[in-house]
């Protein structure tokens, strides 16, 4: 079988061949651990077929190592190698310790052992009970993935429990690839269940179909090594047309993220799917909405687990949590934020040591924990708290016993006790506004992903969050960088730091993070308008700039907006404090006019035009005619001015030549008159001025103090929004809540309606609180009826002590059990128990109904029965009961002692095999076989035998039908009489 296999695949290994990340390197190589994949097959019960399907297709030379883990008793001599060798011809060995992997090659771990793997190194050692649970197949998959990174296979076949659950999680953490069997397809859904509903799995196949899978990762360009000639299959612009489809598509941004890291998860996704061009990937996209959200959660990355890293948590819990804990005053709510929480497995370990502090410490105190995430799927499984009994890997035997209930056979549920102090909700840390007050902030893993500008802003915002004294705990891998004077470090190797107590304001993080010069880039490099159009409006330019006159828009304050033409002659810039304010940059001659146009415009909003204004330029005047007019369309440009500047015409000669003459010249008193005028008016308008700039100083003061009561009140409006933030958060978890409560309201209806149970809910009032459909045929009940006592309602029971018999229940808390019957002759086991609230507070009393009309009725046909068999056996002639079948189902005693018999010899055989075969005559058969169908009789029929210890007798036989009531079996009567 493996031959022809191997026949039929040669077009499928010549790929292989032709692909360098699949051939093996030199002996010795230091990169050979790195040259080819290694798969890792997990399997438990019902596996083997699943294997020998799988390895039968796969061909013989793929370049990968493979590595197959079962569930096997210690003890077991193992033939699965032998098994395996007969579906390829790949060699196939039994694990042993220290054994170097070799692609084509099968490795099979043994019973009674775990396996590991080191740089390329297979380790064994004996199988424990971590926690509880033997989970070989995470333990494995676990350390392929921190061994072989991308080139991690991780496939889960059929097996029950949920081995393998958590250690898909780590693969696809490091990047490899998740293939499980389809659920259906397997003997045993268990382990392919569990690993399915991680929502980390790239394909769910059946065995045959796998390999094919495989081969087109191994092909893609994930795990192909890179030269400088391939640097530009994957440019920029391809990375950012897929950021903005993402964005597009699914509405968050991922361009802040780091540039490496989205390259190498796009590869990885092109790889699963044999794409090996950008183009072809986004193509992909657009024609296939599944993959966008795969590929969001792969961007995610949310994975994690319970205490990673152990030891930093027990340093966490025992050296600074406790002290920070113990430090805060009584009836103090101790505030927690995990931000990117993804599945919640930190968020409840965080939550357990918290309980732990607070039990040993006795300290009077709350907590609330805040766990946020951008994947709302995540989230949804976060809140349900149900974990695979894996678990146990991770957690201690008595956390696992404290903190956590059985669900079903093989997962964990988090106790409500831990489950009360979370609330998980979406939440992006790089935009929303962050929980203020916060004592602990639990941030592992993110900033790695995130880019050096994003994370110098992400800082300062959790040290604004945290409250005094408030402890940092970031990943192993992370650091607060640049912001030591921000935060004080705690622990170098486990990154817990201690906010500094030192002012700092909410940075502003981007709207839209990360939008880079690449982007613009691909934005300023879009097609441009056709050549006509940029002929036309090159002529349209040359036009303005001849005819138009110089123009300015400004504001209603007079701040310019935008310039046209040359306004040199009108306008300059103040030499030490340069403004861009049109009356402040106004030569002489111009500012008074201008500034009584604008406010001419302002009050009336309408034109002004101001002819042959005189303006000082260069030592000279000019004449200019000045118009301001309010602009009304477009709409985006409603509210501002158009100040147009227009060269006047110089004033005619001719009265400058007779004035030269000496012809109508001003007297000089006239001209003292003037210049007496002039100056008064001039220390006018310096009063004037002067008295203005003191009412600017005085705004300028009372515009600080807005600003900085602006100030107060943006800081304010944050924590407003801070507050109305987690406020959206509860008001999810109790909206999440309230829908299971109402699907458990629901589930619990169905139930009591489906059991056929009449059930009444009394309170401690005894007042009716709740009834089933089955009790309305007992009690009259109504809809209005809720409230009312019970002693109030009409009953049809033949029973009137009800009343009483709860009072006595409630008092005493002893149930009572009665069989009462109803007016239509109706049985019922009627049931008075105490109700008991989840705190065993007695809260009323609950009244139970089960019909027993039908046993009512079996006990009276029993007694009937009984009465029948004793008139039977005071007859001194043989009788016997038959069933339709002609099997003997009683005997009386003048049978047994006629025949010298006994009941246990006869009972259950047919007539006619009883003795020596005396009444197998076919005349009597033929007159039995009629009794029943026909309802017919026989009498005095002749039987003549020898019979064994008797000897020769003869009988009289008389037959009839055995009348019994309605649904019982009909019995055939046969009576015997000896003649003489």
């Amino acid at each position: 079988m493996a031959k022809k296999r191997k026949e039929s695949d040669t077009n499928q290994t010549s790929k292989k061949k032709q692909n360098p990340a699949l051939q093996k390197a030199p002996e010795g190589s230091s990169t050979q651990r790195e040259s080819f994949p290694v798969v890792g097959l997990g399997s438990s019960a019902g596996g083997l077929e699943a294997l020998q399907i799988f390895f039968s297709h796969m061909p013989v030379d793929s370049g990968m190592a493979f590595v197959v883990v079962t569930h096997q008793h210690p003890g077991h001599e193992s033939v699965l190698p032998e098994l395996l060798r007969r579906e390829t011809d790949m060699p196939a060995h039994e694990i042993t310790d220290g054994m170097s992997i070799e692609p084509d090659q099968v490795y099979v771990l043994g019973p009674g052992s775990h396996v590991t793997i080191d740089r390329g190194v297979l380790h064994l050692m004996e199988r424990g009970h971590a926690g509880g649970h033997d989970a070989p197949i995470d333990i494995f998959f676990r350390s392929l993935a921190h061994d072989m990174h991308e080139r991690a296979i991780a496939i889960v076949l059929s097996g029950t429990g949920s081995d393998g659950t958590l250690g898909i999680k780590e693969v696809k953490a490091q990047g490899g690839m998740i293939v499980v069997q389809e659920p259906s397809a397997a003997k045993y859904g268990g382990m392919p269940t569990s690993a399915r509903d991680t929502g980390v799995v790239d394909f769910i196949e059946p065995p045959e179909k796998m390999p094919e899978c495989m081969q087109n990762y191994a092909n893609g360009p994930y795990l192909q090594p890179r030269t400088p000639q391939e640097d530009d299959r994957f440019t920029d612009k391809d990375l950012e047309a897929i950021l903005r489809f993402i964005r597009s598509r699914i509405g968050h941004d991922f361009s802040s993220y780091k540039r490496s890291t989205i390259h190498r998860r796009i590869e990885r996704r092109m790889s699963v799917h044999g794409l090996e061009k950008a183009q072809d990937y986004l193509d992909f996209l657009h024609e296939n909405r599944q993959e966008t959200q795969m590929l969001f959660s792969e961007l995610l990355i949310s994975v994690t687990s319970f205490f990673r890293d152990p030891e930093a948590f027990k340093l966490l819990q025992e050296k600074y949590l406790t002290e920070l804990v113990v430090s805060r005053p009584d009836n103090h709510e101790f505030r927690v934020w995990v931000p990117g929480c993804a599945t919640g497995e930190e968020v409840y370990s965080i939550a357990i040591i918290l309980s732990d502090i607070k039990q040993k410490s006795r300290k009077p105190i709350t907590f609330s924990v805040f766990g946020t995430d951008l994947d709302e799927r995540a989230i949804q499984r976060a809140r349900r708290g149900v974990y695979p009994e894996s678990i146990s890997v991770d957690v201690s035997p008595e956390r696992l016993e404290r903190y956590f209930s059985r669900e079903g056979e093989d997962m964990y549920s988090v106790r409500k006790s831990i489950r009360d102090m979370l609330v998980f909700a979406p939440h992006n840390v790089l935009s929303d506004p962050p929980f203020l007050k916060i004592d602990l902030l639990v941030c592992r893993n993110l900033l790695i992903y995130l880019q050096q500008d994003l994370q110098k802003l992400l800082l300062p915002t959790f040290h604004y969050a945290l409250a005094p004294g408030g402890i940092l705990f970031l990943g192993s891998s992370e650091s607060v960088g640049p912001h030591t004077d921000l935060f004080e470090s705690l622990d170098t190797r486990w990154k817990i730091y201690r906010r500094k107590d030192v002012p700092t304001e909410l940075p502003r993080l981007p709207a839209q993070p990360g939008k880079h010069e690449a982007e613009a880039q691909a934005e300023r490099e879009q097609p441009g308008p056709p050549r006509q159009l940029q002929t036309n409006r090159r002529i349209e330019r040359l036009l303005l700039s001849r005819f138009a006159p110089v123009s300015i828009v400004a504001d209603r304050n007079g701040t310019i907006v935008y310039i046209h033409g040359r306004t040199g002659f009108y306008l300059e810039p103040e030499e030490q404090n340069p403004q861009n304010n049109i009356i402040e940059m106004a030569r002489e001659g111009l500012r008074l006019p201008l500034s009584a146009a604008i406010h001419h415009v302002q009050t009336k909003d309408q034109e002004i035009t101001r002819r042959a204004v005189r303006v000082k330029t260069n030592g000279t005047y000019l004449s200019v005619d000045l118009t301001v007019s309010p602009i009304q369309e477009p709409e985006s440009l409603r509210g501002l001015l158009l100040i147009t500047l227009t060269r006047a015409a110089p004033p005619s000669k001719a009265p400058e030549t007779e004035k030269a003459e000496g012809e109508n010249e001003v007297p000089p008193e006239r001209v003292e008159e003037l210049e007496k005028e002039l100056l008064s008016v001039r220390e006018s308008n310096q009063t004037m001025i002067e008295e203005l700039q003191s009412s600017n100083e005085e705004l300028q003061s009372s515009n600080e103090e807005l600003q900085s009561t602006n100030e107060e009140l943006q800081s304010s409006k944050e924590e407003m929004e801070s507050l109305n933030e987690e406020l959206t958060t509860v008001n999810n978890e109790l909206d999440s809540k309230v829908v299971d409560l109402r699907q458990a309201h629901d589930d619990m209806r169905n139930l009591l309606n489906s059991t056929d149970l009449g059930v009444i809910f009394l309170d401690q009032q005894l007042r009716v609180k709740r009834y089933t459909e089955k009790v309305r045929g007992l009690i009259s009940f109504r809809d209005s009826d809720i409230g009312r006592p019970i002693g109030d309602l009409s009953a049809q029971l033949k029973y009137d002590n009800l009343l009483e018999d709860c009072k006595n229940v409630l008092n005493t808390l002893v149930r009572k059990e009665i069989e009462v019957a109803t007016k239509d002759g109706t049985w019922h086991l009627m049931r008075i128990l105490p109700y008991r609230t989840a705190e065993n507070v007695i809260g009323g009393v609950v009244i139970t109904f089960v019909d027993i009309s039908r046993l009512k009725e079996s006990e009276s046909h029993a007694e009937s029965m009984g009465f029948f068999y004793d008139i039977v056996n005071t007859i001194g002639e043989p009788l016997i009961l038959l069933d339709k079948n002609m099997h003997v189902q009683y005997v009386n005693n003048a049978f047994i002692g006629t025949f010298a018999t006994s009941f246990e010899k006869v009972r259950g055989k047919k007539i006619y095999d009883l003795g020596n075969g005396q009444w197998d005559i076919p005349q009597f058969h033929a007159l039995l076989e009629e009794i029943l169908p026909k309802n017919t009789e026989f009498n005095d029929f002749k039987v003549e035998h020898d019979f064994p210890a008797i000897g020769r007798r003869t009988f009289l036989l008389n037959c009839r039908r055995l009348k019994r009531a309605e649904g019982a079996e009909e019995l055939i009567f046969l009576a015997m009489k000896e003649k003489e």
